[in-house]
């Protein structure tokens, strides 16, 4: 069984500096995007057309799915009761029973 008392420590220097760097990459990236319009208006409209084609595409599988389940819901049919009457007058009220009492009727 390992010794609980016995703990290691790592350096932690490099994934500080490469979070520091991804910070300053995306800074950098904004920047050039601020400073070129033309590209920032670019990757809008290729986001905007992206988004476009995934909500059209999501409405078409929805409609698609809506239309092949019609058939089998009319073929299925309604199931109803025959014979059975709904009348209020029918309803037999509830008898008050203890939990722990046995039931007579089996």
């Amino acid at each position: 069984m390992a010794d609980a008392g016995t703990t290691g420590r790592n350096s932690t220097l490099v994934s500080a500096l490469l979070m520091v760097l991804l910070v300053v990459a995306i800074a950098a990236i904004a920047v050039f995007l601020i400073l070129n319009p033309a590209i920032l208006e670019s990757l809008v409209l290729i986001a905007l057309v992206a988004v476009v084609v995934i909500v059209i595409v999501a409405a078409m599988i929805f409609l698609l799915a809506t239309i092949l389940a019609l058939p089998y819901y009319a073929a299925k049919g309604e199931t109803f009761q025959t014979g059975a009457s709904y009348d209020l007058d029918d309803v037999k009220p509830v008898r008050e029973k203890d939990s722990e009492e046995k039931d007579d009727s089996t």
